[in-house]
């Protein structure tokens, strides 16, 4: 066997791999400008806590971005015209690009809000009385809603017998993505009294650099929201901001302070993944219900459908490396599996992110999914053996650190 030449050995690559030595090293330290965010504007740093012990013991710093209000109270944005809740489409579209996002007027009538609203705090129950809801600093989410009542699916493809307005909002994501846009998920995020506000985010990854966006997240308030139960918060006009930073290749800079969007139940709220956003902190007694609704250009996920192609034995003697490759390892917020995954840190931590014991569930018929539960459930639907539950209980026993909070908070009604 002939010897491997010297050039391909990891210690002579390592030795070649100086930062200013490799290719688009200008262009892509410049794709993350969350370094440069945070040194210009040092009161939006937050970090919340990561653990359940963490919970509740965090400070409320007045001054930070979360010590806010709605756009029409704030000294800084009173007098601008910001976003407001129409079905003018014309308007619809002039504040997505100028705010990065808009506000659909009733895009879901009374009695829709009212079917989502009961079946979201019935599952809300269920799960946490099945021992297996997703508790998350700031609430309650529930993940994986195509399984869990028929208004969901409806949600997601914004049928009018459960979006009015779906019609509209269809148009409006289409001209922002283009044709073939596809969901990425629609979540049930419910903020309690006593939880803690994120930190400000994007949906769209800045390496994806484009001068539209390639992600859209629609905001669906089931409950009305407002600065006073976690409207989510949101500093407008940060999408082309921050775009334009890295297209330059320059630092952000001051940003403008953040506000919560305030907005009646049923109103639907298009964002640019581009815009910086997270939820807001509900000082109230009652659950605050948002039904996140993500989508995303087609081009952005595998060719190659390796969930379902890959053999079983190739699964099995598979490195963590190669199931990361072929994405069975999530990595925050990306390719979870019924919420299994929010939290896991990539490679470091592969066993709390490891989705592929989902699959091979499935390959031996034994694969049970959650779906519908409520405080009416019987112990045996409760008690079931769910393979999210399991799952979970390997990752904990494997020393990794839990996902984000199967337990339960209770929510009140």
């Amino acid at each position: 066997m002939s010897s491997v030449p010297a050039e391909f050995n990891p210690a002579n690559v390592a030795a070649q791999a100086a930062p200013d030595a490799a290719m688009y090293h200008q262009e892509l330290s410049f794709k993350d400008p969350m370094k440069s965010v945070l040194e210009a504007n040092p009161e939006i740093y937050f970090v919340p806590p990561k653990r359940s012990s963490e919970w509740g013991q965090w400070e409320f710093k007045p001054g930070s971005y979360y010590d806010t209000t709605i756009g029409s109270k704030h000294d800084h944005w009173k007098d601008q015209d910001l976003p407001v809740a129409t079905k003018d489409i014309e308007r619809l579209r002039s504040d997505m690009l100028s705010w990065g996002y808009c506000k659909i007027d009733s895009a879901l009538s009374a009695d829709q809000v009212a079917v989502i609203r009961q079946r979201v705090l019935e599952q809300a129950e269920g799960e946490r009385l099945a021992g297996i809801a997703q508790k998350t600093p700031s609430g309650q989410n529930i993940n994986c809603c195509v399984n869990k009542g028929q208004c969901f699916e409806g949600l997601i493809e914004h049928d009018p017998l459960s979006v009015q307005g779906g019609p509209l909002v269809e148009q409006l994501v289409t001209e922002a993505l283009g044709e073939n846009w596809i969901c990425t998920s629609l979540i049930a995020s419910i903020s309690l009294q006593g939880g803690v506000p994120q930190a400000l985010h994007q949906d769209q990854d800045l390496a994806l650099d484009s001068r539209s966006p390639l992600t859209i997240n629609i905001l669906t308030p089931i409950t009305d929201i407002d600065e006073l139960n976690g409207g989510t918060l949101v500093i407008p006009g940060s999408h082309r901001v921050l775009s334009d930073a890295v297209r330059e290749q320059r630092p952000v800079g001051k940003l403008p302070p953040a506000i919560n969007i305030d907005a009646k139940a049923g109103t639907m709220i298009i964002t640019d993944g581009r815009l910086l956003h997270s939820t807001g902190i509900n000082h109230t007694d009652s659950p605050r219900i948002v039904m996140l609704n993500g989508m995303q250009h087609p081009l952005i996920r595998q060719q190659e459908n390796w969930m379902l192609s890959v053999k079983p034995e190739v699964l099995n003697r598979a490195s963590p490396k190669l199931l990361q490759r072929m994405g069975y390892q999530a990595t925050n917020a990306a390719q979870t599996n019924e919420g299994h995954g929010f939290g896991a840190s990539g490679l470091v931590d592969e066993a709390a992110g490891s989705i592929v014991d989902f699959r091979l569930a499935t390959d031996r018929g034994e694969y049970l999914r959650v779906g519908e539960l409520g405080p009416d459930s019987t112990a045996e639907e409760l008690n079931a053996a769910y393979t999210l539950r399991d799952v979970v209980g390997k990752a904990r026993a494997g020393g990794g650190p839990a996902p984000v909070g199967i337990g339960g908070a209770k929510l009140n009604p």
